[in-house]
């Protein structure tokens, strides 16, 4: 059964804290993969703001938005450990494991962006198994032939079935998401 989490942090208990955790952490990735490069010093960042906000939940308090809340705690973690490898020697440097600064006029975007990502997976898992295959599949750049050969199926099938999930995301989803979605499918150009 789900249950919301309270937007006062300092009530949470290991319960709330795991289902936070479940519900966004594939968000939370992709936001700090946009300053981080390297898959291992991704998780040890996320693993670092988890802690943060673990430690500090009682002093906290109530928030407006948890998410927004958290996205604030993983900026800091990131300038945090930017500034301890600055004064370490130069045998460590922050290009080795590919971390850039997040600069903070960026924030905002990047967090539309990690939201925008999120709302479109959400979208394409109420589809049915074949028409995600097939959307996943454009998404990596698969042509309809190739698609069509992979799932071993005509190439029409699958113009109908991209054409109905399509379809059926410009209705689960809002306006500029799909618009994000088409662009991501190469349906439009820039």
């Amino acid at each position: 059964m789900y249950k919301e989490l309270p937007l006062d942090i300092s009530t949470w208990d290991e319960w709330c804290m795991q289902q936070f955790i479940k519900e966004n952490a594939a968000l939370f990735h992709v936001f700090i993969s946009q300053y981080v490069k390297d898959a291992d010093s991704i998780d040890d960042f996320l693993q670092e703001a988890y802690i943060r906000l673990w430690t500090h939940r009682k002093s906290i308090g109530k928030v407006a938005s948890i998410r927004n809340y958290f996205y604030t705690i993983i900026y800091h973690v990131i300038i945090d450990k930017y500034n301890a490898f600055s004064t370490k020697p130069d045998d460590v440097s922050l290009d080795e494991i590919g971390v850039n600064i997040p600069v903070e006029e960026n924030l905002t975007r990047n967090i539309i962006k990690a939201e925008s990502s999120h709302l479109i997976a959400e979208a394409i898992r109420k589809l049915s198994p074949q028409s995600q295959k097939v959307i996943f599949m454009s998404l990596q750049g698969k042509t309809l032939n190739e698609i069509a050969e992979a799932l071993n199926l005509s190439i029409n099938t699958i113009k109908t079935i991209k054409y109905r999930a399509l379809k059926r995301l410009s209705e689960l989803l809002p306006r500029e998401e799909f618009f994000i979605l088409l662009i991501l499918l190469g349906t439009f150009k820039c």
